[in-house]
């Protein structure tokens, strides 16, 4: 599992390494070079031109070095350069690049952007500035960014995409202020700015290149990061005896007239993710089709007002709530909120759930339920193992913000969640964060475009109610919800490959699930 390092603490981690072993900065420097002529390699062809853009200080070293080592395999290198170093390791691969022939090009402030004209080379490296940039591009090296983003050609950042903020994911100087990488091949360590805000967008491809400081160096610890490698670790194979028991009851409560797809997918999904046995908690119009559509889930009929429920209003009744909790009592862990619509007289069904002894993740309309009603219901906050998932707009309802401010604040916004809900949070997004006690936080880094779709939010919260194996009682471990979100995003990856980014419907992802 990967950690995020701030640009700050990487600079000291580096600082500190090389003052314990004796290690030269210029042996870094070559091995993170060797990384960038790689992923070159996996965009162009050996023989490509490639552009070659260097700043000041070490990213643009990194650039130097790499120009280098390219035309050393073959390729053709050229530099564009601002304000050459001529100092410092640097200075020094400036110095070699231009004694291995390859032509070095000095950007003036009045180059305009018809003389900045990367067309005619296969690719371009972006070591232009480092993860330490706190301000926006000016100048040559701002009209250069825009060019290189309008030019189609793939992009390989050294470290971060140049204007992009590593801390943050911040785009400084707003929307095309940072390149638009195809591949950002970043040193020892992800830098959290690569996951964060925009980073998503302008970083491509993350790739975690070791540059001989060993992996367990520093005892710093930022965002995790779940690679699918570890999946097996944290999802062992079924034993050869085992049975539908040993995997625990998932209870789910979702669906409404006009919305019972959302209990089917959730169903679905839950059945897909590994749980023994699913049940549904149905009102009257959504049975047949959770029945239909998820055969090995069995359901549990609520009662509803006769009159009512002819009109397709589903108001159930109250001795629905005792109903709810008797089959709780059987649960290992439960679901709430997937197309359930948002009638007051639901806050029976939700308290029930909230005084469970399983885990219960809580999700769409079961949130936009408690933001409306916890003056009056006092619901939250939930219990410690319990699990929100809310997307921008329903986390800015809880925290009475503006989805600008979440999606702008994103940690930020998580960390509130937690101190609102009380329970771990899963805050979902292109890059899903997520937390269990508010301090130690993930990021989920595999991306999915697929999953901007209806439904794809109901399926997450059914992997949730089944991937876990919790004992009742017990919090989930941060590890549990990358696991789901992690096998989620991969599902989405895996039917966009089958059906299409733009094609792909929720039951294909369902259908994409595996587990184990």
């Amino acid at each position: 599992m990967l950690q995020t390092l701030l640009p700050e603490e990487m600079k000291v981690l580096e600082s500190d390494y090389m003052k314990a072993t004796g290690m030269p900065s210029i042996l870094l420097m070559e091995k993170a070079a060797q990384a960038v002529a790689d992923a070159v390699a996996r965009h162009a062809p050996q023989s490509a031109a490639v552009l070659f853009l260097c700043g000041p200080g070490n990213n643009g070293g990194d650039g130097y070095a790499a120009a280098r080592l390219w035309a050393e395999r073959g390729g053709r290198a050229a530099i564009w350069e601002l304000n050459g170093s001529d100092h410092g390791d640097a200075g020094t691969e400036r110095f070699l690049a231009r004694q291995a022939g390859i032509p070095i090009r000095l950007l003036q402030e009045e180059d305009t952007a018809q003389s900045l004209c990367p067309a005619s080379f296969d690719a371009v490296v972006d070591a232009l500035f480092g993860t330490g940039l706190s301000r926006p591009v000016e100048g040559a090296a701002k009209r250069l960014i825009g060019k290189v983003n309008r030019s189609g050609l793939p992009v390989v950042a050294v470290d971060i995409p140049s204007g992009l903020n590593g801390a943050t994911g911040e785009e400084l100087g707003g929307v095309g202020g940072a390149v638009r990488a195809a591949e950002t091949v970043t040193f020892h360590r992800p830098k959290p700015g690569l996951y964060l805000r925009q980073g998503c967008v302008c970083a491509g491809r993350v790739t975690v290149a070791p540059i001989l400081i060993p992996a367990d160096w520093g005892a710093v610890k930022g965002l995790s990061v779940l690679e699918e490698k570890d999946l097996a670790q944290l999802i062992p194979d079924r034993a050869a005896d085992a049975h539908k028991g040993v995997f625990g009851r998932s209870v789910l409560f979702a669906g409404s007239t006009g919305m019972a797809g959302a209990a089917a997918l959730c169903a679905m999904a839950c059945v897909r993710a590994g749980a023994g046995l699913t049940t549904v908690l149905c009102r009257r119009q959504v049975l047949p089709v959770v029945q239909t559509l998820c055969p090995g889930a069995t359901c549990v009929l609520l009662p509803e007002a006769e009159a009512e429920a002819d009109h397709g209003s589903s108001r159930l009744l109250p001795e629905a709530a005792g109903i709810v909790r008797s089959v709780l009592r059987d649960a290992s862990r439960a679901a709430i909120g997937p197309g359930l619509g948002q009638d007051e007289t639901l806050l029976p069904i939700l308290r029930a759930f909230r005084e469970a002894e399983c885990p219960v993740v809580w999700d769409a309309d079961a949130l936009n339920l408690l933001a409306l009603h916890d003056d009056t219901a006092s619901l939250l906050p939930l219990k410690p193992q319990d699990i929100v998932t809310p997307h921008p707009g329903e986390a800015a309802r809880l925290l009475g913000q503006s989805v600008s401010w979440v999606t702008g604040h994103p940690l930020e916004a998580l960390r509130a969640l937690h101190r609102r809900c009380g329970c771990a949070v899963i805050l979902k997004g292109a890059r899903t964060l997520m937390t269990v006690d508010g301090e130690h936080c993930a990021v989920n880094a595999v991306g999915a475009p697929a999953l901007a779709k209806g439904g794809s939010g109901d399926i997450l919260t059914g992997v949730l109610a089944g991937l876990p194996r919790l004992p009742k009682g017990s919090a989930p471990r941060l590890e549990d919800l990358q696991a789901a979100v992690l096998v989620h995003a991969l599902a989405g990856q895996q039917a966009a490959e089958t059906y299409g980014t733009h094609s792909t419907a929720p039951e294909d992802v369902v259908r994409c699930i595996r587990v184990g």
